[in-house]
């Protein structure tokens, strides 16, 4: 079906108003460029701003979103606290994820980021009180970090927030970016609450399998002078958010030429046959927590009825630290008596140990060939992340006549990420036996049986070595804007003007050599502690090969691998990695040999980290915007029409260094890379673009409105992807390269909506939408195989491109319904439900996999009572499958993420009107996660975050 070159229903106005304590009466919602100065979560009345009407509970909540919804000049959904202080979820992506066609991405379960419209967070534009956000969100994953221009939303507290809305259509005054959906996060201003009022919150959180409880606290406090002239809001939370999960993962597939083994130990027979089968497989637990810390300040004067003065700022800090607890095992590159289903992927097979491939037959059947043997291995993993964000800012708002209305803003912010120790120390030893394989019910069955496990005397070092890096993003932005609306006119117009500067930079570190890298080296045997999987690993989905290894402190270790008395030693065990001297004078060895020889002199040992120029970017851009918009407010009709003009100056510098040499150790299976010196280099690049749009309602009757958008939209390039520099990685059949492009082009879309909403009551209602998004210059990480100079085997080589163009069609279909008075005791029940349809596809590149994090089909229902007293809630978030990368394992092989559903409850209870007793209940029922790539039977990951429960008290004075 073609949706929207028919206009059937198109694009997205329904919004779910969260089935949550959320939002007592508020303003209702102005247009995308409402300030904090103009929303109250305790405070309702016409556009003028009136009466004061407080209000609680779910229902009134529902009422006062629906309002907010009803008079919006775009299509927005908005989510309201139901008090200053008091916001539905503790997380505010979680909240988020109630809004049709809103989905979220998580980090260790909590949610981080959000992707609107089938567009992932890179094209979700964030907002605070009008402004950009600078981000600490680097290269990394959303385990730790983000992408370049998505915002993480962990760093806020949700308690200080008292509206969110979901811009879906544009409007000229809206700052570009947002081709998916613009999200304005609104804090709370004193004049606007408009009296004297204090919030406090404190609570508990555990999280399954870690039985400590962790607290949470947070205040506001907001003052008003009697002639409400004069106000102070002061606001500060300390929250602790535990962690806890386990991870089956197949690390590595290769479809390469393996040594096949068929017949018996005696009488082998041999072949080189290519398969597409696992090399890796690790069985991980994490747990730890995160510690954030916020305070916000906000001043107000009103000199006069016709001027207001304010300025704000807040500061927040995320310290992040999660020990990850891995059993690692690589299988080799030979296997026995593989099982291949039709796709060509082995599903059960051998990789012989030691024992086997030492036997004489076999020794003699594959002694022309390259054999990698088996490794039985663990490691722990420090996922630390220190995330710092300030942001300062002044605003004024001038009311000259009744007609005009002029508004400056000033604002600059920072944000840093911090992961400058992650370290990858590996231990274990050559498989003794054979490593059994099969994929069985959806999930990889791994057996072997090895001392190593359980004998601290079979431990020797395998691969080491140590990584970091560090984002700073400084933003400084200005804006201008004129609204002039003669009295009794049905027009408006508005103007303005807005400038940014913002330079987001990324310093990489590594150590500068892997001084262990052979599996001989023992390790003292005081350094190691035992470590446990659990009884009930992933519930019980997979089972591990041993429950039961050695892991250790890693600090503790790096500053024991780096005492002199141990790098003297390594000689001993391993003759490839110290320099040895021909007769002719000529030096050998692995990797580096002057920085090999100089390892004992090396401040704080050969595996701290060293800047790594070669690694790292900077990329600054300035934006001058300016914009005209026409609004048109009659009985049956409004609408607006207008253009933004926007330039954009942009100017990527980073390091160039070529690669001089890539070295496989002897008896190692990690890549060592040696570089030329870096030298500086920088690209500019300039464009403009014009971007109108317009936003149509039509009042067909007072309870039904037909709403119709149009509009060009442009996404900036990730910054990261604009840098420049080139990342080198891998180990045996799997060597990569990562490369920046500064030649890309800004994407841009076209935008199409129309909506349908019928209004039952003030509480209910029954929305149906439609949206098209015509784009061009599409963004996609795209990977190839290369055969490059100097590299032992081929590259898996990616790169960010503009690649063809592509299509989004969707349907949004949104319902709610509260019982009322006449049903007696029954009148405090009510639902709510959404469904979106997404489909996608790219045009003209049949090489193109299509459009990355996108789910076909998601929906989220939720059920609830309010009795005035009582209040619960329980909801279900559910999408369907989704692409996470293309090309993940060559071309044409995706990694792709299965449909995910989870189960939240919330319950909240008044002993009185200003004390109230609340608990949530995040992920209830255990859900898990799987990704794989293609098909099922290639296996990658299955994941499970266990289940957080939050309970605590609330209290308002």
């Amino acid at each position: 079906m073609t949706i929207m070159p028919r206009l059937a229903l198109l694009a997205s106005v329904s919004t779910l108003t969260l089935l949550s304590p959320a939002a007592a009466a508020q303003q209702p919602a102005a247009p995308a460029t409402t300030s904090a100065a103009d929303v109250s979560p305790s405070s309702q009345g016409d556009e003028t701003g009136a009466q004061e009407i407080v209000v609680t509970g779910i229902r009134a909540s529902l009422a006062s979103a629906l309002s907010a919804k009803r008079r919006a000049a775009n299509v927005i959904d908005s989510i309201s606290a139901e008090d200053a202080g008091k916001f539905p979820e503790v997380n505010v992506a979680e909240s988020l994820q109630r809004v049709p066609g809103v989905q979220v991405v998580r980090g260790f379960g909590l949610g981080q980021q959000i992707a609107a419209r089938g567009l992932g967070p890179d094209f979700t534009n964030v907002l605070l009180d009008g402004r950009t956000l600078p981000s600490d969100t680097g290269a990394w994953s959303a385990d730790g970090g983000g992408r370049g221009r998505s915002f993480n939303f962990d760093v806020l507290p949700a308690d200080m927030i008292s509206r969110i809305d979901v811009n879906k259509t544009m409007l000229p005054s809206l700052t570009e970016g947002g081709i998916g959906a613009t999200v304005n996060i609104l804090t709370p201003r004193p004049l606007t609450i408009g009296r004297s009022y204090g919030a406090l919150s404190l609570s508990g959180m555990v999280v399954e399998r870690v039985h400590t409880v962790r607290p949470n606290v947070s205040g506001l406090y907001s003052w008003v002078n009697p002639a409400k002239t004069v106000g102070v809001l002061v606001s500060g939370s300390y929250a602790d958010f535990r962690m806890s999960g386990d991870y089956a993962r197949i690390n590595q597939w290769d479809a390469a030429a393996f040594n096949v083994v068929r017949g018996s130990v005696t009488a082998p027979v041999t072949t080189s046959e290519q398969l597409n089968a696992p090399r890796q497989a690790s069985y991980g637990v994490y747990d730890g927590g995160t510690r954030r810390s916020f305070g916000s300040l906000a001043l107000q004067v009103a000199p006069g009825d016709r001027l207001t003065l304010s300025a704000d700022g807040f500061y927040s800090r995320l310290d992040q630290k999660i020990g990850d607890s891995i059993v690692n095992l690589v299988f080799g590159n030979t296997i026995i008596d593989p099982t291949v289903d039709r796709n060509g992927i082995v599903t059960a097979g051998r990789y012989p140990g030691q024992a086997f491939l030492s036997a004489p037959a076999v020794a003699a059947a594959l002694a022309g060939s390259k054999v990698a043997q088996p490794q039985d291995l663990s490691v722990i993993r420090s996922r630390d992340r220190l995330a710092e964000s300030y942001d300062l800012g002044a605003n004024a708002v001038w009311r000259p006549s009744d007609a005009l209305t002029v508004t400056a803003d000033l604002s600059h912010g920072r944000a840093t990420g911090d992961k400058r120790f992650d370290p990858y120390v590996l231990i274990g030893n050559t498989a003794a036996n054979d490593v059994r394989y099969a994929f069985r019910d959806g999930n990889p069955q791994v057996a072997t049986s090895d001392p190593v496990f359980t004998d601290p005397a079979r431990i020797r070092l395998g691969y080491s070595g140590n990584w970091g890096e560090t984002i700073v993003d400084r933003l400084t932005e200005g804006q201008l804007s004129a609204r002039w609306r003669p009295s009794g006119s049905p027009i408006a117009i508005s103007v303005g003007a807005d400038y940014q500067d913002r330079t987001k930079g990324q310093d990489n570190y590594s150590s500068r050599s892997d001084p262990y890298d052979t599996l001989t080296f023992p390790v003292d045997p005081s350094l190691l502690r035992p470590m446990t999987l659990g009884n009930d690993f992933l519930r019980g989905a997979v089972r591990p090969p041993s429950r039961q290894f050695f892991g250790y402190d890693p600090r503790r270790l790096i500053a024991w691998l780096s005492q002199p008395a141990q790098l003297d030693r390594r000689g001993q065990y391993s003759s490839s990695y110290l320099p040895t001297r021909a007769a002719d004078g000529t030096t050998n060895c692995t990797g580096d040999c002057a920085l090999i020889e100089s390892d004992p002199k090396m401040p704080g040992g050969p595996l701290a980290l060293v800047y790594d120029p070669g690694g790292s970017f900077a990329t600054r851009e300035r934006v001058a915007a300016g914009y005209a918009d026409a609004t048109l407010s009659t009985g049956v009709l409004s609408g607006n029409v207008g253009a933004r003009v926007v330039r954009v100056d942009t100017e990527s510098r980073g390091y160039g260094a070529t690669v001089t040499g890539i070295v496989l150790p002897q008896g190692g299976n990690t890549y060592v890379f040696t570089y030329s010196a870096a030298g500086p280099q920088a690209r500019a690049a300039r464009y403009a673009a014009v971007l109108p749009s317009g936003n149509l309602t039509l009042e067909i009757t007072p309870e039904l409105l037909l709403r119709g958008a149009v509009g060009r939209a442009l996404s900036r390039a990730d910054l990261n992807d604009l840098r420049y520099g080139e990342s080198w990685g891998g180990q045996a059949g799997w060597l990569t390269l990562a490369l920046g492009n500064p030649a890309l082009k800004p994407q841009f879309a076209t935008n199409y909506d129309l909506s349908l909403e019928y209004y039952v009551s003030k509480v209910s209602y029954v929305a149906v939408a439609g949206f098209r998004k015509d784009l061009a210059d599409l963004f996609q990480s795209r990977t190839i195989q290369a055969t490059l100079p100097l590299a032992p085997e081929r590259v898996f080589v990616t790169q960010t491109v503009n690649r063809a163009r592509g299509r989004v069609d969707g349907i949004e279909v949104a319902a709610q319904y509260t019982l009322d008075d006449r049903f007696g005791w029954l009148s405090g029940l009510g639902a709510s439900a959404n469904y979106t349809r997404v489909t996608a596809r790219t045009l003209g590149d049949a090489g193109a996999c299509g459009f990355t994090g996108i789910s076909p089909d998601s929906y989220n229902a939720s059920g609830f009572y309010d009795d005035g007293r009582l209040e619960l809630r329980a909801s279900y978030n559910w999408r369907s499958r989704w692409t996470m990368a293309c090309d993940w394992n060559g071309p044409g092989v995706d990694q792709v993420h299965a449909a995910y559903g989870q189960v939240d409850v919330a319950l909240r209870y008044d002993l009185d009107p200003s004390f109230q007793l609340f608990a949530d209940v995040t992920n209830l029922g255990d859900a898990d996660s799987l990704i794989y790539g293609g098909v099922a039977t290639r296996f990658i990951d299955r994941s499970l975050n266990y289940r957080r429960v939050n309970a605590g008290a609330r209290l308002r004075f």
